[in-house]
């Protein structure tokens, strides 16, 4: 499937910001986590939309799922192809046509790209359309609750506020149902995940990188204080029989 000039280069900062080798590896544990969280299985169908470096579909594929990508950015989605990944080269929403429905559609740091409520539902609705009865939405997304100004000057293209009361009343309103989730700092959970989160939205490295923009040793520090602040993963069903409406 084609993708327009101008999705071609949608999101080209992100893959022109390399990793640390750290940064790497905390990537991995974070996806890994959110897979085992989502209770991901053997057989199940898995749609991941906006993969990026492919963190997730790497996983997926190590553990054999069927997993296919819908990825706007032209040279992260060759990327993946030249990995084996199946890819839908497509900006959503909407959505393209697809041909067929998975059990578990995957967001990670996606929603909040969104650039309104509308966009918002209009991308959980079209989810809600492609998954099989008693399928999964997962969605991971900063807390803006903790996040506060780092949520804008991390990234030009977030839209779309996101905390766990918001994203949950977008799914309700979506149709979904048997809606779960948790609070994650980088690899960690529960009270550790308050704490960690707490202390990293204190830290000075977002200043230091406003001020300095041509540091790259700020920049990097910045970026791992990133991961440290806290996440929302949430999972929403989509219900096995639709309620009949007259």
């Amino acid at each position: 499937m084609g993708i327009n000039a101008v999705n071609a280069t949608f999101y080209n900062h992100f893959h022109q910001d390399k990793p640390t080798g750290i940064g790497k590896r905390l990537v991995r544990r974070v996806s890994e986590n959110i897979f085992d969280f989502a209770k991901i299985e053997q057989g199940n169908s898995v749609l991941e939309i906006g993969p990026g470096r492919g963190t997730f579909s790497d996983i997926c594929l190590d553990k054999g799922i069927d997993y296919t990508a819908i990825e706007a950015n032209e040279e992260m989605a060759q990327a993946l192809i030249k990995r084996g990944v199946k890819v839908v080269k497509h900006l959503v929403p909407p959505f393209p046509e697809l041909g067929r429905n998975f059990d578990v559609v995957v967001i990670i740091n996606v929603l909040e790209h969104m650039d309104s409520m509308s966009k918002a539902l209009e991308l959980s609705e079209g989810v809600k359309k492609i998954l099989n009865p008693g399928g999964k939405f997962v969605i991971s997304v900063p807390d803006y609750l903790n996040w506060k100004s780092h949520f804008y000057v991390s990234d030009f293209s977030h839209n779309y506020i996101t905390t766990w009361r918001r994203v949950e009343g977008l799914l309700i309103s979506a149709g979904f149902g048997e809606i779960r989730g948790r609070f994650q700092s980088s690899i960690f959970t529960g009270l550790p995940c308050y704490l960690i989160s707490a202390t990293a939205s204190l830290l000075p490295f977002g200043w230091l990188d406003v001020n300095f923009p041509n540091n790259r040793l700020f920049h990097k520090l910045y970026k791992l204080q990133l991961t440290f602040l806290r996440k929302v993963i949430i999972i929403g069903k989509k219900p096995k029989e639709e309620k009949k409406t007259f």
